[in-house]
């Protein structure tokens, strides 16, 4: 026999001896009973000392002071321009720029129309009108006030204040900005905020809120913001884009964003309720800061939320 051929018959018998000594050495594996799902699947139990809890790390509840932040984008719908000595108001809409005209006439037609209504009421009290030039000055009166009224709703609905819009001096820039209601504990009115445009990335301008809209779009769920600010080399023109950053301190319920799992369109968390028992608690979520996320309902102060391997007990609980 070749030595070569030896030493391979060799190796092989060691390797034998080793296996069929590591196997007389192993414990037999013991596996743990599987955890039991109670009340419908809303708890986890566990065994008893099982070793799988360590799995499933957790952190205690408690309100948290940040810095809530949001970036939303804005656009520039108008600004107060000067010509010829006077100051125009250029919108970037032509329906806005109609809209506004008509205003500004039928808020003239209404001044002259309640002076004539002053001056027919006279004279009829006198008897020297009759009561149909009477009729006919309130009828009148009516009518402007009727399309100042429509004027001014869908000013308004642009995000507009048409009595604002006349005392705003030359340079003045406004912008709208629509915010979801989830996010309006971000702003005051009256605050001021850093917002970007595109066009001159390098620099930083600062907006005022002017007008937080009265009424909610229904089927957006967002709210119209108005913002203005004083450009005095006229760099901003209506039609262009902004980004508007909105920052405001804040203390609420925060809790690592990966302890939140999402099924059926609903949000939960896995809640420590014993040594060995997880409970799903469905909870509604508020504004996010970095890594973490604000509980609005659905967890107290003190509560432990379970924060690794998360989607492990969603498997065991919902089969997901």
């Amino acid at each position: 026999m070749k030595p070569i051929q030896l030493f391979i018959i060799i190796t092989l018998l060691l390797a034998g001896c080793q296996r069929k000594t590591s196997q007389q050495l192993s414990p037999p594996l013991v596996s743990e009973p599987d955890p039991e799902l109670k009340d419908g699947g809303r708890y986890i139990e566990f065994p008893v000392n099982s070793k799988q809890i360590k799995l499933f790390a957790t952190v205690k509840t408690d309100n948290q002071q940040y810095q809530m932040s949001l970036s939303a984008p804005a656009s520039v719908i108008g600004r107060v321009h000067k010509s010829g000595g006077k100051s125009l108001i250029l919108f970037d809409s032509p329906d806005i720029t109609g809209v506004y005209s008509a205003y500004m006439q039928n808020k003239s037609l209404d001044r002259t129309a309640r002076i004539n209504l002053e001056r027919i009421t006279d004279l009829y009290k006198n008897g020297a009108a009759t009561g149909k030039e009477f009729n006919d000055a309130s009828a009148e009166l009516m009518s402007v006030q009727t399309s100042l009224a429509e004027n001014e709703a869908r000013l308004r609905e642009a995000g507009l204040n048409p009595e604002s819009l006349n005392r705003g001096p030359v340079g003045t820039v406004w912008l709208i900005c629509d915010l979801p209601e989830s996010e309006l504990n971000l702003i005051k009115k009256g605050q001021k905020y850093d917002l970007k445009f595109p066009s001159f990335p390098n620099e930083t301008f600062t907006a005022n809120i002017d007008v937080v809209a009265d009424v909610m779009n229904t089927q957006t769920r967002k709210l119209k913001v108005r913002l203005s600010l004083f450009d005095r080399q006229e760099k901003i023109r209506p039609g262009m884009y902004a980004e508007v950053k909105f920052e405001a301190p804040h203390k609420g319920l925060m809790i690592p964003k990966k302890a939140v799992i999402s099924a059926n369109a609903r949000y939960y968390v896995f809640v420590k309720k014993a040594s060995n028992i997880f409970e799903r608690r469905e909870v509604a979520l508020s504004s996010e800061a970095g890594d973490y996320i604000e509980i609005s309902g659905g967890l107290n102060i003190g509560e432990e939320v379970v924060i690794n391997n998360v989607y492990l007990l969603k498997g065991i609980d919902l089969g997901i």
